[in-house]
């Protein structure tokens, strides 16, 4: 007789987790797919970080850090992934709007709970305010690829 196999117990929010770190992969590919137009290779690179082994900062999992955007995936005090996003001060006043609205579209598409699914849209925080973000991105490039950081430009796309 075949000795019944015990499941192991789903962490709360381990569904959700994975949804999340799908969406935050897709809203990064969309924001790359975005930045092709631009001719200047700044304006095309993102350093994405994987903070797995971070032990200064534990709660931090992934950031998507770009010129225009710094998009930081992060586990709460339950241990929910929690996807924050913030735009860039000078990005915002050089180039509009056009770039922002595009990440939140995705952000949103992304995010929405579909019938039948789980909902991750509420554990997406937009920060209203724009911030520097070109610091931490300009020093991100300065210090280049290293264990965890991948530094990627996209290549220019004539429109």
């Amino acid at each position: 007789m075949a000795k019944k196999q015990e499941q192991q117990p789903v962490p709360i929010g381990a569904n959700q987790n994975e949804q999340m770190l799908q969406a935050f992969t897709l809203i990064t590919n969309d924001g790359l797919q975005t930045l092709r137009v631009f001719e200047n290779a700044k304006y095309r690179t993102v350093a994405i970080i994987d903070h797995l082994n971070n032990d200064k900062y534990p709660n931090l999992i992934r950031e998507s850090i770009s010129f225009f955007w710094n998009l930081t995936l992060s586990r709460n005090s339950i241990g929910n992934l929690i996807l924050y996003f913030t735009y860039d001060k000078d990005a915002a006043a050089k180039f509009g709007t056009m770039i922002f609205n595009s990440m939140l579209r995705s952000i949103f598409k992304h995010t929405t709970a579909l019938p039948d699914s789980l909902s991750i849209e509420n554990d997406v925080r937009v920060n209203v305010n724009t911030k520097d973000i070109n610091y931490f991105f300009n020093n991100r490039l300065i210090e280049g690829e290293k264990a965890g950081v991948l530094i990627q430009a996209m290549e220019h796309v004539l429109t």
